[in-house]
C-alpha cells in the first residue's frame, strides 16, 4: 500500500508533501515514517486510496528528482 506522507518542521512554513512510503500496512507505514520524520513537528500520512485526484497524479518522470527515488523504492 502507498502513503502520501505531508510534514512540516516549523509552524511558520505549510505543511507540505515530503515522501512516498510504500508499506504492507498503516503500521508498517506509521512505523517509517516516525523512522525517517520523528523529529520534525507534525507528520501527517494519507493512504493513496483516500486521495480523489483532481489533476495528476504527476507522472514519476515529472516528479522533483528527490521524489522520484522514494516512488522507485
Amino acid at each position: 500500500m502507498r502513503y502520501y506522507l505531508f510534514a512540516r518542521q516549523e509552524y511558520a512554513k505549510p505543511v507540505a508533501r515530503q515522501a512516498v512510503i510504500e508499506a504492507n500496512d498503516a503500521a508498517g507505514a506509521c512505523a517509517q515514517a516516525r523512522e525517517r520524520f520523528g523529529d520534525w513537528l507534525e507528520v501527517r500520512l494519507v493512504p493513496e486510496e483516500s486521495v480523489r485526484w483532481i489533476a495528476g497524479p504527476l507522472p514519476v518522470e515529472q516528479l522533483p528528482e528527490q521524489e522520484r527515488e522514494q516512488v522507485a523504492a
